[in-house]
């Protein structure tokens, strides 16, 4: 380990002996140097300027520094890559040659992953300030690589730790984010990281790239409007002006919109007009860059750096903020520094070639508090280190921070947002279209202008309110208080029921009087009329016509389950119960004259046949009510969910169907018994014969069965409203028909011409 290193070098020292070095140079690799006419063309040339001056302003106080290398001056050998992979490995291998296996700088991600492979192969440590690719903590990969800086996937944690403390806050649209990145190294690692870390807790709508030198983004940024994001980070490494003015113009920038951009464009400022577009777009775009704490070092750094002269400083004086950058790189000076006062601890500033591992070790092994607060580097290379969460003001050009990210503790606010809108007022991001709406308790047409005021409620709510505008006049009730099928429509309902419930109401009450008449005239004084037409019957008769009228009253409103389940009983008993009746009557006839002998028939025995024929139609209700068991639930019906009548139970669809079948060919075939008995009984003295009413009476049913129910079901599927009216209209005539046919002659010859003598 290093004891044993500093044992064995202490040892070397005794018996070789070894002195400080008056000086010693160290590679520093940076983007470019000063412009000749000093005439910054761009934010990023500032930056790259402003790191020298922090080098220089670094080297003069280390020489200065009695405390740090007091018997040896430090030089910073200064070369240039600018922006070219091909300089910078030239430049490493160059170092190599030289012995020299310390390279400082270095702060571009896409050179990094390049000269930190070189570096690996020629033996040559490097230290950088800045770059921040996640692929640089391969320790196989970048064995002597270590930066100042954090790595992209803690800015990607930073991020998405954001915008889930703002959806905790203010709701949907916060994670539903687009990313926008440059193609560089820098843009797409940073993208990559934020991907890999969504997960579920991140819907990443749009990801789109544009080159690092492009002007025209308006392909990209209409994806972006297209996607419907409203949170849009901006993974780039310069021009932001470019983006937001441009983002602007596709309407992009708004109150509620979000930006999120990385640590460069909080470091590399992108306007310097306050007044201008694109710093006013800019207000409230929130960025991500290494806790930098604010202590004496850093107001003792600013105040000296706002004081230098910009001539012998170019970048630097009253009218050149320090950028967050200038922090960095003035401590990666002072590491390095460190680090070489180590090396010279290990008596190894003696012109020999040091091992890469050595340098990387006592990097990685350094911790001071430095101008950029406390500086500790891990196994990796990377620092350990809490980030900011700022948010950008026109006002000062510049980012205040808001808040403090950490690996242990999350996101912590520090203080309020001043957001696009100039308030702290949090953007609602969960912007929707306005829609129509029906309202049911208000019986009225509404609209929710914010699209989201208002919840709307599927049809089978228990208590539905607020519904979709589409429901309104659809023929289909989906109101309890059927005002969505009664106000403003066509068709109306409420009238529908109003009419037809009368209407029913008046032939059940009729169906009760000629019940209590064949109870008085029939059973009681027993009138030959109605004994011959076996008064029992007739009563049988009527109760069930009037268990076919109820019925009616079962489709009545917005379907129930339990209305639901009553409709194949009353209709279908009620309809077989009549069939049934009739037949019997006819077949004691049929019996009694077939061969002119002697046969009683009690009424009992009539009854029992009754209920033999009437059994397997109550089994084949009971076996579909408990296998294929009729309800109410949503249903697609014509393209949308309605709250209708249909089969659930064991089966579900189309049990309903087959059920429904079964007892229609059971009914069939009592109907094709009453026809026989019809035909036998036709040429009985006429006042035993009743062939021709029952003939008339199972013609009716025949007919509505062929021919109504077939039109019911197409009808069904494209207006339920006519399909109402005609299924009523059947039940009550097919009903009436019947009472008409067995009771107007005996009521009328009994009540009106005997007079009831």
């Amino acid at each position: 380990g290093m004891r044993a290193v500093f044992s064995f070098l202490l040892l070397a020292a005794v018996v070789y002996g070894y002195d400080s070095p008056s000086s010693y140079t160290v590679p520093f690799l940076a983007w470019e140097p000063v412009p000749e006419d000093g005439i910054f063309t761009s934010t990023a040339q500032l930056v790259a300027v402003q790191a020298l001056v922090a080098i220089e302003l670094a080297i003069e106080d280390i020489n200065n520094n009695p405390q740090l290398l007091p018997n040896t001056r430090l030089d910073a050998e200064i070369s240039f890559h600018f922006g070219s992979p091909t300089l910078a490995i030239n430049e490493i291998i160059d170092a190599s040659d030289r012995n020299r296996t310390l390279v400082v700088g270095n702060p571009l991600s896409d050179i990094s992953v390049l000269t930190g492979i070189v570096g690996n192969v020629y033996g040559v440590a490097q230290l950088s300030s800045t770059a921040t690719s996640s692929r640089l903590s391969d320790k196989k990969t970048y064995p002597f690589y270590s930066r100042l800086t954090s790595p992209a996937d803690r800015q990607a944690f930073v991020v998405k730790d954001t915008l889930l403390y703002y959806e905790a806050i203010q709701g949907l649209g916060w994670t539903d984010i687009a990313i926008l990145s440059t193609t560089d190294e820098y843009g797409v690692n940073l993208s990559s990281n934020l991907i890999e870390i969504a997960e579920d807790e991140l819907d990443i709508l749009t990801y789109q790239q544009f080159l690092l030198d492009a002007e025209q983004l308006e392909v990209e940024l209409n994806e972006i409007l297209k996607a419907g994001a409203r949170v849009i980070v901006a993974f780039v490494f310069d021009n932001f002006d470019i983006v937001i003015s441009q983002g602007e113009e596709a309407g992009l920038v708004s109150e509620n919109h979000v930006w999120i951009v990385p640590d460069t464009m909080v470091g590399i400022p992108f306007t310097s007009d306050p007044s201008s577009g694109v710093a006013q777009a800019s207000r409230g775009v929130l960025g991500t860059f290494v806790f930098i704490p604010a202590t004496e070092r850093t107001e003792a750094f600013t105040t000296r750096w706002l004081s230098l002269d910009p001539v012998l400083y170019p970048g630097a004086g009253p009218n050149f903020e320090p950028t967050p950058f200038a922090f960095l790189i003035y401590d990666t000076a002072i590491a390095t520094a460190m680090a070489v006062e180590k090396a010279d601890q290990m008596e190894l500033l003696d012109g020999r070639r040091i091992d890469p591992n050595i340098w990387t070790d006592v990097i990685r092994s350094l911790t001071f508090d430095g101008v950029s607060g406390e500086v500790e580097i891990d196994s990796n290379g990377d620092r350990l280190s809490n980030f900011y969460v700022l948010y950008y003001v026109p006002e000062t050009l510049s980012f205040e921070p808001s808040a403090v990210w950490s690996s242990r503790q999350g996101y912590e606010p520090l203080a309020d947002v001043i957001w696009y809108s100039n308030t702290t007022e949090i953007p609602d991001l969960d912007i929707r279209p306005p829609f129509d709406y029906w309202s049911c308790h208000k019986k009225e047409a509404r609209t929710d202008k914010t699209g989201k005021t208002i919840s709307l409620h599927t049809p089978g709510s228990s208590d539905v309110d607020d519904i979709d505008s589409h429901y309104h006049c659809d023929n289909y009730i989906d109101c309890n208080n059927l005002s969505d099928e009664t106000v403003d429509c066509s068709a109306n309902y409420t009238v529908l029921f109003i009419v037809f419930g009368v209407i029913t109401g008046l032939l059940i009450a009729v169906a009760f009087v000629l019940l209590i008449f064949v109870l008085i005239f029939g059973i009681i004084l027993k009138y030959r009329q109605l004994r011959v037409a076996s008064p029992m019957f007739l009563a049988v008769l009527l109760i069930s016509i009037i268990m076919g009228y109820a019925s009616v009253y079962a489709w009545f409103g917005k379907p129930h389950p339990v209305a639901c389940a009553f409709q194949p009983w009353l209709l279908g008993l009620g309809s077989i119960s009549m069939i049934v009746a009739l037949c019997v009557k006819s077949f004691r006839i049929w019996r009694i004259f077939r061969d002119m002998k002697k046969h009683t028939i009690t009424d009992m025995q009539l009854f029992g046949l009754w209920a033999i024929i009437m059994a397997p139609a109550v089994l084949i209700l009971t076996i579909w009510t408990i296998v294929s068991t009729p309800t109410a639930t949503i249903k697609e019906r014509g393209g949308e969910d309605h709250y209708v009548c249909t089969t659930g139970g064991f089966t579900g669809e189309p049990g309903g169907y087959i059920f429904f079948g079964i007892l229609v060919a059971y009914g069939t075939l009592v109907l094709l018994f009453g026809i026989f008995l019809s035909v036998v009984t036709r040429k009985l003295p006429y006042m035993f014969n009743e062939s021709k009413l029952i003939a008339i009476s199972i013609y009716n049913i025949a007919f509505l069965c062929v021919f109504i129910i077939p039109v019911f079901l197409v009808v069904q599927s494209f207006n339920p409203f006519t399909a109402w009216i005609l299924r009523t209209l059947a039940i009550l005539y097919a009903f009436t028909a019947t009472m008409v046919l067995q009771f107007a002659v005996p009521f009328v010859k009994i009540l009106i011409i005997d007079k009831g003598r």
